[in-house]
């Protein structure tokens, strides 16, 4: 019986040695790696890091994108029994020197040239970085002996029968409260805080959602794309796979995903609600400007789609008539979508911010199964989650085995459990100040959870609006109307194009006034503006999960909103 994360390493290297374990692009197709091949890889560079002085508790960081030598380092660093952490890909040289020498990170790992020149640019702020080594050239080497290629762990011979007994021990040393990782928060407020995940809040919650999940047998490949910096995709892109056995695919980019789909054919994918609402958006758009014929055929199927999708949800019989027009439509229309998700997709789970109901309602009538769920970093990501077997749209789903989740007197969201994490990097203020006096984590989200358990988020405490007649808003469902319009939702019009198109303004305020018709006189829109440009990850304004930094588009655009409500 594995008792940690790194047993279970080590037990599914020889259980499934010869199974897919890795998949990546290169020379223009997907290439896969076996487990067998993957246990050789990750052996070598932590023997190598070891060798090097990476002893047991010191940190390390990775500084890249998505890639297999991102997944290989932080094992290879976990099998030296070394605390594993990483930097977004987007982030500053400040940024960067900020975490690296907040967690005082002996050994860094850094993508490329441009990114080794971020390091390069602060070497003399890190004084902690002891070597710095590269995934992929060509790039410029000042110093040889601090940085070298990622090329040289993989170098010399195989690692000893003796080696391999030290990693065991290390591994059998591990205690299921020892630190396994410091994932920083994205930062929507001021500096990210380290949070420490423990041994046991990984395994635990990995056993707590494949128990709730129940039939996972189908789930043999993921497209891996939200950034591997990010918890949620760290534990359901990456260890959740290694820890069923299973394989990982690497998206090339957000640009090349729905490429990526039909060529990895995954069956399970985890993704935020932004690249939902994307494809969404291009499959509405592209039958607006489809023939008369082509729209009846559609918009016919996708009631029909409805109808089925309200069956399911309820538990009902389909009806036979009901049964053969779903087969229909499934033929004219459904498999086109599904094939844009590689045709073989399982499902699809949404988190790090509200998905909109009427998406996750319109991919399921197209047979399109996604799931919502929610947790936080602090929560080694799932607090609840819907299952293929139980799920209700508009909703966050249950808790998981063994997770407590309550709802305090001011409607925020309280959690206990094995997946509560231990503490913030050397933050015991911060510390004490998240959890209640009976050992609660204080989540932030403002929320409900009905008669049968489930939960429902409705916005993040800290962006209630109070408004001069004392009413508290909670913006999320503003938001949420306002998006599900058709000229507010993602368009293929460059922004320049929307600025200057002579109905705008009259055709967002009709979907302002929409909106209002559906909420209450207090909560109502009185003024808006459209910017002069998109909120972006490089603007400052999103995080690298591409969640909006509300305090700082607060600030940014201080004067507009100011002039809005003085009028």
């Amino acid at each position: 019986m594995a008792q940690n994360f790194i047993q279970v390493l080590l037990r599914n290297f020889s259980e499934y040695a010869d199974e897919p374990a890795m998949m990546f692009k290169s020379e223009g197709r997907y290439r896969t790696i076996s487990y067998r091949e993957l246990e050789e890889i990750v052996f070598r560079v932590a023997s190598n890091l070891m060798r090097m002085g990476l002893d047991p508790r010191d940190r390390m960081a990775v500084f890249s994108n998505n890639r297999p030598e991102w997944a290989q380092a932080d094992m290879g660093a976990l099998l030296s029994g070394a605390v594993s952490s990483a930097i977004y890909a987007s982030s500053t040289a400040e940024e960067a020197a900020f975490i690296i020498n907040y967690l005082e990170a002996s050994f860094l790992f850094v993508e490329d040239a441009p990114q080794l020149e971020k390091i390069l640019r602060i070497r003399e702020r890190i004084p902690c970085v002891r070597k710095v080594f590269v995934f992929t050239g060509p790039f410029e080497n000042p110093d040889p002996s601090w940085v070298m290629p990622f090329s040289a762990l993989l170098e010399g011979e195989k690692p000893s029968l003796e080696l391999k007994e030290r990693i065991q021990q290390i591994a059998a040393g591990i205690h299921g409260g020892d630190p396994m990782c410091v994932i920083y928060t994205s930062g929507t407020t001021g500096n990210p805080k380290g949070v420490v995940l423990t041994y046991d809040n990984y395994l635990l919650t990995l056993e707590s959602i494949v128990e709730h999940v129940r039939e996972t047998d189908k789930l043999r490949r993921n497209l891996s794309f939200l950034p591997l910096a990010h918890a949620f995709e760290r534990f359901a892109g990456y260890y959740l796979l290694l820890y069923m056995g299973r394989c990982i695919a690497y998206a090339q980019s957000i640009e090349t995903l729905l490429e990526n789909f039909r060529e990895v054919r995954p069956n399970i994918f985890v993704g935020v609600p932004r690249v939902f609402e994307k494809i969404h958006a291009r499959i509405t758009q592209g039958v607006r400007a489809a023939s008369t014929v082509r729209k009846v055929i559609f918009y016919w199927a996708l009631g029909v789609g409805k109808e089925v999708s309200r069956c399911r949800v309820n538990g009902l019989e389909i009806p036979p008539f009901l049964r053969l027009k779903y087969r229909i439509a499934d033929a004219l229309l459904f498999k086109k979508v599904k094939a844009a998700f590689g045709g073989e997709i399982e499902f699809c789970v949404s988190g790090g911010a509200p998905l909109s109901r009427e998406v996750a309602e319109f991919f399921h009538a197209m047979d399109v199964l996604v799931l919502e769920g929610w947790g936080a970093t602090e929560a080694t990501t799932p607090s609840t989650l819907n299952t293929p077997g139980e799920f209700r749209f508009g909703t966050v789903g249950k808790p998981l085995p063994r997770v407590q989740v309550r709802v305090a007197a001011d409607g925020e969201l309280e959690v206990k459990g094995p997946n509560v994490f231990k503490e913030y990097w050397r933050n015991p203020d911060e510390t004490r100040a998240t959890f209640t006096d009976d050992g609660f984590y204080r989540t932030g989200d403002i929320g409900t959870i009905d008669e049968e358990g489930w939960v429902t988020i409705t916005d993040r405490k800290k962006q209630l609006i109070i408004t001069s007649g004392g009413k508290n808003i909670a913006p999320a469902p503003i938001e949420n109307l306002l998006l599900s319009g058709r000229h507010i939702g993602l368009g293929d019009l460059s922004w320049p194009e929307l600025m200057s198109h002579p109905r705008i303004i009259e055709k967002i305020q009709k979907e302002v006034d929409h909106a209002n018709e559906q909420l209450p006189r207090f909560m109502q829109i009185k003024y808006f503006r459209i910017l002069p440009k998109p909120f972006s990850i490089e603007s400052g304004e999103m995080t690298p999960t591409m969640k909006l930094k509300k305090r700082v588009i607060e600030e940014k655009y201080r004067d507009l909103l100011d002039a809005m409500y003085n009028e």
